[in-house]
């Protein structure tokens, strides 16, 4: 049985459990997901990117809770702030 995590994605496992860039990209907030993922590490596969579980599934967790990612800022968000 294959495991799965959040929005449908296989969890595959390599040296660590992660989900491929390749599988996030047929998701329609991939482009969100990468302005996120800049910075972070991940596993080079043969011809993919593995992103490590955790890191999916701390920006899958935000981003239901909030609409948002680690790099936003809240302040930003608010309409008229001079702050």
């Amino acid at each position: 049985m294959i495991e799965k995590t959040y929005f449908g994605l296989s969890v595959h496992v390599y040296s660590e459990r992660c989900v491929l860039e390749s599988d996030i990209q047929k998701l329609p907030f991939y482009t969100f997901w990468k302005e996120s993922a800049k910075g972070t590490t991940c596993l080079l596969l043969d011809g993919d990117n593995g992103i490590y579980l955790h890191d999916w599934e701390n920006f899958c967790k935000l981003f239901i809770e909030t609409g948002k990612h680690r790099l936003i800022d809240n302040k930003s968000l608010v309409r008229g702030s001079n702050e």
